[in-house]
């Protein structure tokens, strides 16, 4: 036996967390009403298998937060096993930026009330933060996912399909 590197575990556990573009869209959907967002936009190219594009006008991601908001299990939602009892939030785990970032490339522009301007990241496969640059989004935030997330589907037939047989 040997160990799986680490890309092929984080795709692997990203494929039982994304599982199709709907399941990508809900998972930012509900990190949005999550923010405070009262206003939501959807922009989907080829259908969200070139690019999914999810912007609201929510609490934006604080400056500190940025180095960790994708990395696998951060959250702000809770701090340990006992929060689960007492959860208003849709989402609490912090899986959903790690795994939408093993399958796509990832930019998210935030701004906070308490900021003078927006800024853009670019994220890596992890979830780090590859580049980020000023931008113009007023407060709230963008997720803007560009790939061919096809391959992943595909894996998870399958896996199905396997397990069918």
């Amino acid at each position: 036996m040997k160990q799986l590197p680490a890309a092929t575990v984080r795709l692997l556990s990203s494929s039982q967390i994304i599982t199709s573009v709907v399941s990508v869209v809900k998972e930012l959907i509900e990190n949005s009403l999550d923010a405070g967002a009262t206003s939501v936009d959807v922009k989907l190219e080829n259908y969200g298998f070139d690019k999914i594009e999810v912007r609201d006008n929510g609490e934006g991601i604080k400056a500190v937060d940025a180095p960790v908001m994708a990395m696998k299990y951060y959250t702000s939602k809770i701090n340990s096993h006992e929060d689960l009892e007492n959860l208003t939030t849709y989402g609490f785990r912090g899986e959903a930026l790690g795994s939408i970032c093993c399958v796509a490339e990832v930019l998210i522009t935030t701004r906070t009330a308490a900021d003078n301007f927006s800024t853009q990241y670019v994220l890596d496969g992890s979830g780090r933060i590859l580049s980020q640059k000023p931008s113009h989004l007023g407060q709230g935030k963008k997720v803007a996912l560009y790939t061919n997330i096809l391959y992943l589907f595909c894996l998870n037939c399958w896996f199905k399909k396997k397990k069918a047989s």
